[in-house]
């Protein structure tokens, strides 16, 4: 049936796609109070937005004076541009409709939340005012263009900064999204109304809300769908502007960029569109997984159906194809392509559960898979898992040749993006490499200033002990630079170990300044190539005890000598900890490089099999992109001989178009002289008929003057005889006869011979009597 909507004309062949078979509300005679303020307001509101707006189209808004001004291709211009208006206020007042009415009432009378509202009807608010916005500018740039004489006359010359500025930026982005959104969800909210029209409360209020007079009888559903269709009016409308615009001009460049941007977002909406389906439909395969069905991958590794639901993968493409056993027959199975996956499934008892033909894994990783076809087979496809450990093939068969090379074109872009992703983490791998030779390198620097500041310590310390003894000893200065090899390598632990204690209490011998030193524990030293207590103190015992000692002569000069001894080992002790703590950060830094080697091994060697693939592929690519560059010449030529023809047609149309108006002036020219001449005509005729009864009246009076001129030659006739023949005693015998005859009948020399109404006398007397002459008498004969 076809359903009018505010000049909206939608021709649904099957009512039943949105509705189903679900009780529709019927009007009813109690409608929502007719004279509430603010329905008054919303009305108000609504008219307003249709002002100067309700007219079909510009060529009858305008005065017919002021159209004539204008060429044929700016008036069509114009047209498209007021029904460019026109149908966007029509959209507007949908949108006003479903925010003003529908969610007004439903938040008051069922106390929806904005979650269930937004459900129904999502991203509401921001299309109403985008859309608003752009109706606002539209009327503005009317008012702008309005003619000074006449309120009604106007003619808008540009119109493209408006519709970049409405698809492009942050207003474009907006645009994008809030579509976006409303059309993927624009099946759920169609469901959701279905599902609350079983509400007795909510059917109800959707019947009052439809008898309303600002609706018109506009439902839900016509809403949703008006709202989801309006995108793609856009293209339309501006084609036709586009198609009017004077080619070359600034206008006609602006409106084709404008152009481009609209469909750059209805481009993005489908996108969008199809993801969300797509997404909806991983979660509908989800859903119907076996709960213990286990999918086996190549390294051991286990699928489970819940995976699919943790929103890591994406769905690229399903179908259902044909996977052939080795014994040759064909299995059906549901083969799932994800953004990393390719997973194989079969349906049992109205579930899904991962498929066991010949035992193979039922899930195939993409990074290592090589798609190739099969040769005398147009429907069937290789699929090649080149894993080092165990290679795998599998031969899948398809409904149709166009079926499967969609499916190996899905196949190898998401080959191409899976080892994309890769390269992506070989280069994380190589940006840690560069940040661990970063840290290294600051630690090596931070090693040096360690080494630095123990050489400085070590030099303030020697020259302390000089000031303390009293004497400076030259042979220990060669012992203050530090230096170290491997070979110290093994001795830097002992050494450590066994001399923390020495050189604490070196430490407070020099500062102190004491002559007894103090006890070192035992416990402290560790075996190896320590020296030896009684080679480094002598005033240690061998149970630990101190001997006493007065520093007098020989004594001190001994002292002194232990001690630059001592500073000589507290040197290589100094020199050892920071060997053995620079050594240790190296010997650190490259097992972590070796270990992070280890961990992936197959990205630091080539695989040869992998490279002749992605060798054949690019010659495979090549070639398709010669023929691509060959088909592009081609349709360039198809299309510079479609314009050339298409310019052809134009300027013959154009031809038959003058000799059309030269033929209508010729025929209206025509038209005035068949009315000139036929107007002559009838005064002819008008003439015609004057003059006939001008005749008739001059020989009806002809008549009468005839007539009464025989009676009276007739009177004198017998005037005459009665005075002549009675004296002679003849008979008189009297006879009518015409005009112009003789006595005897016979026609005279002046007559005719015919009768008339002239009489005339016989008589059987003398002949040849004279007749009376005059105007007045006819001829008479006796």
């Amino acid at each position: 049936r076809s359903v009018c909507v505010s000049g909206h004309s939608l021709c649904y062949t099957r009512i039943q796609s949105y509705c189903g078979s679900q009780p529709q509300p019927q009007p009813v005679s109690c409608p929502f109070p007719p004279s509430d303020a603010y329905y008054s307001a919303v009305q108000a509101d609504l008219e307003s937005d249709a002002q100067d707006l309700d007219v079909e189209s510009w060529s009858l808004a305008v005065d017919q004076q002021y159209l004539k001004k204008h060429t044929k291709e700016m008036v069509k211009r114009q047209d498209v541009i007021y029904e460019l208006m026109q149908t966007e206020m029509h959209h507007v007042r949908t949108l006003k409709i479903m925010l003003r009415v529908y969610v007004r009432e439903l938040k008051e009378h069922l106390q929806m939340d904005v979650q269930c509202l937004d459900g129904l009807f999502p991203r509401l608010e921001s299309l109403l005012e985008l859309h608003t916005h752009f109706l606002s500018r539209l009327k503005e740039r009317r008012r702008v263009a309005t003619q000074l004489s006449s309120d009604k006359n106007y003619n808008i010359q540009r119109l493209a900064d408006i519709l970049t500025t409405q698809f492009s930026g942050e207003i474009g982005e907006r645009m994008k999204e809030s579509y976006g959104d409303f059309c993927s969800r624009h099946t759920e909210a169609v469901s959701y109304y279905k599902e609350q029209l079983h509400n007795k409360k909510f059917q109800n209020l959707i019947r009052k809300i439809n008898n309303l007079s600002i609706v018109r009888r506009l439902g839900v559903t016509e809403c949703i769908l008006l709202v989801t269709q309006r995108i793609t009016k856009y293209p339309v409308l501006v084609e036709r502007i586009v198609q009017n615009t004077e080619v070359g001009t600034e206008e006609h460049e602006e409106l084709t960029r404008s152009l481009g941007l609209i469909k750059d977002c209805i481009v993005h909406v489908d996108a969008q569109v199809n993801l969300h389906q797509k997404a909806s439909r991983l979660r509908d395969i989800a859903h119907k997984m076996e709960p213990k069905s286990l999918g086996k991958i190549k390294d051991g590794h286990v699928f489970r159906g819940e995976d699919l639901a943790l929103g890591r993968r994406r769905l690229l493409h399903d179908g259902t194809v044909n996977h052939k056993a080795a014994s040759g027959r064909l299995k059906d199975i549901l083969a799932v392509l994800l953004s990393d996956v390719l997973l194989l499934l079969q349906e049992k008892d109205q579930r899904y559960v991962f498929s066991t033909v010949d035992n193979k894994p039922s899930v195939i990783s993409l990074q290592k898979l090589i798609v190739r076809e099969v040769a005398h087979e147009e429907k069937a496809m290789f699929l090649i898992c080149a894993s080092p450990n165990e290679p795998e093939m599998y031969e899948i068969h398809t409904a149709s040749k166009e079926e499967r090379k969609t499916w190996m074109t899905h196949l190898r872009q998401a080959v191409e993006s899976c080892r994309h992703t890769e390269r992506l983490f070989s280069e994380e791998e190589e940006a840690r490499a560069s940040k661990f030779k970063e840290f290294q390198g600051s630690l090596s620097q931070k090693d040096g200033q360690i080494v630095a500041g123990l050489t400085e310590k070590l030099q303030l310390f020697a020259d302390m002990a000089e000031s303390v003894a009293g004497l400076e000893d030259i042979a220990s200065r060669s012992h203050l630079l530090l230096r170290g090899d491997a070979s110290d390598l093994h001795q830097g632990g002992t050494l450590l170990k066994g001399t923390i204690t020495e050189v604490e209490n070196l430490q407070n011998l020099l500062l102190s300044g004491v002559t007894e030193l103090a006890p070192r524990p035992e416990e402290g030293l560790g075996s190896g190539a320590m020296p030896r207590r009684a080679d480094t103190f002598e005033g240690y015992d061998s149970k630990g005890s101190v001997k006493k000692k007065n520093y007098s002569g020989g004594d001190k000069a001994r002292g002194r000598s232990q001690r630059a001894c001592s500073d000589t080992q507290l040197k290589e002790i100094q020199a050892s900890q920071a060997i053995i703590t620079q050594q240790d950060r190296h010997i650190k830094l490259q097992r972590s490089s070796l270990t992070e080697r280890a961990s992936f091994p197959g990205r630091h060697r080539g695989n040869v099999l992998l490279e002749q693939e992605k060798q054949r592929m690019l010659a495979l690519q090549r070639e398709e992109l010669a023929s691509f560059h060959k088909l592009q010449l081609l349709h360039r030529q198809e299309q510079a001989r479609w314009e050339s023809e298409r310019e052809r047609h134009r300027l013959q149309s154009e031809a038959a178009e003058d000799r059309l108006r030269q033929s209508e002036e010729e025929c209206r020219r025509l038209e005035e002289k068949r009315e000139e001449l036929e107007r002559q005509r009838e005064m002819y005729q008008q003439d015609l008929e004057r003059l006939r009864e001008s005749t008739l009246n001059v020989k009806k009076e002809r008549l009468e003057q005839d007539n009464r001129g025989g009676w009276r030659c007739f009177y004198f006739t017998w005037q005459q005889h009665t005075t002549l023949i009675p004296s002679a005693g003849l008979p008189l015998k009297l006879s009518r006869i015409g005009p112009g005859r003789s006595l005897g009948g016979r026609p005279d020399a002046a007559g005719s011979g015919d009768g008339g109404p002239v009489g005339g006398v016989l008589f059987s007397g003398p002949k040849n009597i004279p007749t009376p002459q005059g105007s007045d008498w006819g001829h008479c004969h006796v």
